[in-house]
C-alpha cells in the first residue's frame, strides 16, 4: 500500500518528468494561469492593495478564472495515460474512445463545480458549506475522475464504495502535496502586488503561472495515488501495477 513519504516524493518528480516528456500538454495551465494574469494586470489588480480589492470580482478577472480552472484540470487525460502505462508517450497522446468521451464527463463536472463555486454560491455559509462538500466529495469519486481518460467506467457511488475506508488518506494526501507549491504560488501574487515596476511584476506572475502549471501536474499524479491505493482500477491490471510502482517509488 502507497504511504505518504514515497507518495509525495513521487507526485512531485513525476509531474516534472511528464512535463519534461510532454511539455505541451503540461504548458496547458501555465498558458491559462499567465492569460489570467494578463485580464489581472489589465484591470489593475497589482496597483496596490485597495486596486486588488476592487478588482478581485471583476467580470473579465472571474471569466478568465473559470476558463484557468477548466485548463487545470485538462493535462489529466495525457498524464493519467502516462503514468498508467509507465511512461508510454504514444498511448499518453492517443485520442480514443470511450476514453476521450469520458474523460469530457470528468471536465463538464469540474466545470459545474466552478461555474457553482464563481458565479452561484459565492459568498457566506453557503459558499463556505459548497468549498468543504468540494474537499470531501471530489477525493471520493476520483476513481471514477482517474478511469474516464483510461476509457474505463466507474460509477461515482462505485468510487465512493471503495474510497471510503481511505477517505482520510484520499482527502488530506492532495492538500499536503499541493501545499508547498501553493505557498509559493500565494507568495508570488501577493507579492506582485506590492513590487514597484511593471516588468518585475511581470517577471513574477511569469514565475507563479510556471509555478501553478507544476501544481496542477501535482494534483494529478496526487488524484491517481489516492485512486490506485485502495485497488487497482479495472482492465490492464499488470500495466496498472507497474504504473503504480513506479510513481511510489
Amino acid at each position: 500500500m502507497t504511504t505518504f513519504l514515497p507518495a509525495f516524493r513521487a507526485v512531485h518528480t513525476r509531474s516534472l518528468a511528464f512535463a519534461a516528456a510532454l511539455p505541451f500538454a503540461a504548458a496547458i495551465p501555465l498558458v491559462a494561469e499567465f492569460v489570467q494574469h494578463v485580464v489581472e494586470m489589465r484591470v489593475g489588480m497589482y496597483a496596490g492593495v485597495e486596486a486588488a480589492q476592487l478588482a478581485e470580482n471583476d467580470p473579465d478577472r472571474i471569466l478568465a478564472g473559470f476558463f484557468k480552472t477548466i485548463a487545470l484540470g485538462l493535462p489529466a487525460y495525457f498524464l493519467i495515460r502516462w503514468l498508467h502505462s509507465k511512461g508510454d508517450r504514444g498511448f499518453a497522446v492517443r485520442l480514443e474512445k470511450p476514453a476521450t468521451a469520458l474523460f469530457g464527463l470528468v471536465i463538464g463536472l469540474q466545470a459545474l463545480f466552478a461555474w457553482l463555486g464563481l458565479y452561484v454560491w459565492t459568498g457566506g455559509p453557503i459558499a463556505i458549506g459548497f468549498f468543504v462538500f468540494g474537499l470531501i466529495f471530489m477525493p471520493l469519486i476520483v476513481r471514477f475522475v482517474v478511469a474516464a481518460p483510461l476509457g474505463m467506467l466507474i460509477s461515482p457511488l462505485q468510487s465512493i464504495r471503495v474510497m471510503a475506508r481511505d477517505a482520510v488518506f484520499a482527502i488530506l494526501f492532495p492538500l499536503a502535496a499541493m501545499l508547498p507549491l501553493m505557498a509559493v504560488h500565494y507568495a508570488l501574487g501577493i507579492g506582485a502586488i506590492f513590487v514597484a515596476g511593471d516588468a518585475t511584476k511581470w517577471v513574477m506572475l511569469g514565475l507563479d503561472s510556471v509555478v501553478t502549471a507544476w501544481l496542477a501536474l501535482v494534483m494529478i499524479c496526487a488524484q491517481y495515488v489516492i485512486a490506485t491505493r485502495p485497488a487497482p482500477l479495472p482492465g490492464a491490471p499488470q500495466r496498472q501495477r507497474a504504473a503504480a510502482g513506479t510513481i511510489a517509488e
